[in-house]
C-alpha cells in the first residue's frame, strides 16, 4: 500500500527577517482553518517559527537556519547557528529538501519569493516531483525590490518550466500595478492577486480573547533583528523615552534577548525605567500592537502589516538596504493614505526627532485613513485549494 501523500507543503527560506516566514505561515493558517481536513506543512529554517504560528494547528519541520549580515546594505551570508557556512548548509538543504519532498510527495508546493530557493536548494526536489505530477506555486511580496534572486535568467527558467501559478502579495490600489506587470513581463504568466497577506489577521482566529481596553500602552517599539545601525539607534531612542517619561503610559519594546545586546548598556537602562518593559518578540506583540496607542518598527513587510492590521499611527525606520523594497514600500503606503505613517532613515535619526515624532503620533488617530486589503492568506488559502483537489 502506498503511503499518504501531503496535501501542501509550504516553504520559506531564511535570513534576517520575518517577512518570508510570516507570509507563508499566514496562509499555511487559512488553509488550516478553512479547509480543515487538507494535509498542510510548512518546512523553513526560520528560528522563530514557533513564536510566528502560536496556537493554530499547523505543524512544521525545521531545517538548519541560514544566518545573514548585513555590510553597507547589502545581505551577505554568514556562519549558520549549526556552525555550517552559508554555501554547505546550502548544499545539505537542497539534499534535505528533496528528501522530504520524496518521502511527503506533495500535490503542491507553496514557494516565498524566490523560485529555485534562496541558494538553488528547490532545484533538484523540482525535478523530483516530476513524477508526482506535483503543482508548484509562487507567492511574491507587493514590492520585490532589486533581488537578483528573482529577477535573474535562472529564476525565469525554473519558474517558466515548473511552476503553475503565481500570488503577487499586494494590494494594486496602493501599490500600483507596475509590479504585476513586471512579474507578468519576466514569469510570462498573469499573476493573481492577492492583496496583502497578513499574519495577525488570521493569528486572530486562534487566540483566546484579548484585552481591548483602548490606550493601556503608550507604544510598542519592534527591533525583530540587529542590524548594523542598531547600536546606533538603540540610544536615539532611550533618550527619546527618558525625554517622554512617564506620562503617556507603558512602553513595550520587543528585542531579541539571545544576542550581544542583551547585556548592552542600553538596553540594561530601558529596564531600568519603570514605564519600559523589555520582552522576547513573540505572542505578546498581537495583544501589545492591538492595545497601543503608537509603534515604533522596521518597515520590513511583516512589520508594514502588523501595523495595517492594528491600525496603528507608527513612526518607521528605515535600514539602509540597496534593494530599495522598504523604502518604496513605505512610501506608497503614506501616498495613498492608509493609517498615519512617519518615515525615517535609520542613519538620520537623532533624540529630538524621535521625541518629537512620537508626541506627534501619541495624539494621533487611529482611523485609517484608507482600508488596504489584508485579505490575501484567504484568496491564496481558497485558490491552492482548488489547485490541490481539481
Amino acid at each position: 500500500m502506498s503511503s499518504p501523500r501531503l496535501d501542501l507543503l509550504i516553504y520559506a527560506h531564511d535570513g534576517r527577517g520575518l517577512g518570508h516566514a510570516s507570509r507563508s505561515i499566514a496562509v499555511g493558517m487559512a488553509c488550516r482553518r478553512l479547509f480543515k481536513d487538507l494535509k498542510v506543512l510548512f518546512v523553513s529554517g526560520t528560528t522563530m517559527t514557533a513564536q510566528l504560528i502560536g496556537p493554530a494547528p499547523l505543524d512544521w519541520l525545521k531545517l538548519p537556519a541560514y544566518t545573514s549580515k548585513v555590510v553597507q546594505g547589502k545581505s551577505i551570508g554568514d556562519i549558520g547557528l549549526s556552525n555550517f557556512d552559508d554555501q554547505d548548509l546550502g548544499k545539505l538543504r537542497t539534499r534535505a529538501l528533496t528528501q522530504i519532498i520524496d518521502l511527503y510527495r506533495p500535490r503542491c508546493v507553496l514557494v516565498d519569493h524566490m523560485p529555485q530557493g534562496k541558494h538553488k536548494e528547490l532545484l533538484p526536489a523540482l525535478t523530483t516531483t516530476k513524477k508526482f505530477k506535483t503543482k508548484w506555486v509562487l507567492g511574491v511580496r507587493g514590492i520585490v525590490g532589486d533581488v537578483d534572486g528573482v529577477w535573474s535568467d535562472l529564476a525565469r527558467t525554473t519558474f517558466v518550466q515548473n511552476y503553475h501559478h503565481l500570488f503577487w502579495y499586494g494590494d494594486s490600489t496602493i501599490l500600483g500595478s507596475q509590479t504585476l506587470k513586471q512579474l507578468q513581463n519576466h514569469f510570462s504568466i498573469t499573476p493573481i492577486e492577492t492583496g496583502y497577506v497578513c499574519r495577525m489577521a488570521e493569528f486572530q482566529y486562534w487566540r483566546s480573547e484579548f484585552d481591548s481596553s483602548c490606550d493601556q500602552l503608550a507604544g510598542v517599539i519592534s527591533i525583530p533583528w540587529i542590524g548594523e545601525k542598531t547600536n546606533i539607534i538603540l540610544p536615539h531612542l532611550l533618550d527619546a523615552l527618558m525625554q517622554l517619561g512617564d506620562k503617556y503610559g507603558l512602553w513595550q519594546i520587543f528585542l531579541p534577548k539571545k544576542n550581544a545586546f542583551s547585556q548592552n548598556k542600553v538596553t540594561k537602562k530601558l529596564q531600568a525605567l519603570n514605564y519600559c518593559q523589555l520582552n522576547e518578540p513573540g505572542q505578546d506583540y498581537f495583544d501589545a500592537l492591538l492595545n497601543c496607542k503608537v509603534g515604533v518598527i522596521y518597515g520590513g513587510y511583516n512589520s508594514l502589516m502588523d501595523v495595517l492590521f492594528s491600525r496603528t499611527p507608527s513612526l518607521v525606520l528605515l535600514r539602509a538596504m540597496q534593494d530599495l523594497e522598504q523604502q518604496n514600500h513605505v512610501k506608497a503606503l503614506i501616498e495613498s493614505q492608509t493609517i498615519h505613517l512617519i518615515l525615517r532613515e535609520e542613519t538620520q535619526v537623532n533624540t529630538g526627532k524621535i521625541a518629537e515624532d512620537l508626541k506627534n503620533l501619541l495624539v494621533t488617530s487611529h482611523h485609517p485613513l484608507k482600508t488596504p486589503n489584508l485579505s490575501g492568506a484567504i484568496t491564496a488559502a481558497n485558490d491552492l485549494y482548488n489547485l490541490i483537489k481539481n
